[in-house]
């Protein structure tokens, strides 16, 4: 699964919460509300969407991928 679009929708310039994304996965699928907060280390976490009880809607299963998806948004905002 490749990421082929991220648009960052919202940006913020104080507070640990650096953006708001979505991303976009092989043409066929998004992942929207997608936050983006910095780290105590200053490096950037990406937080997946929850539903109304904080439950993840959806979620990387490897840490790989996680990985992955952290490292382009990062690339996006920069």
């Amino acid at each position: 699964m490749d990421i082929t679009q991220i648009i960052i929708r919202k940006r913020f310039n104080a507070g640990g919460l650096a953006a708001v994304a979505t991303v976009i996965f092989d043409d066929a699928l998004a992942v929207h509300d997608i936050k983006i907060v910095f780290r105590h280390d200053g490096t950037l976490m990406a937080v997946m969407p929850k539903d109304e009880q904080g439950r993840d809607v959806v979620h990387p299963l490897k840490s790989s991928f996680r990985s992955t998806i952290e490292g382009e948004i990062s690339k996006k905002l920069f």
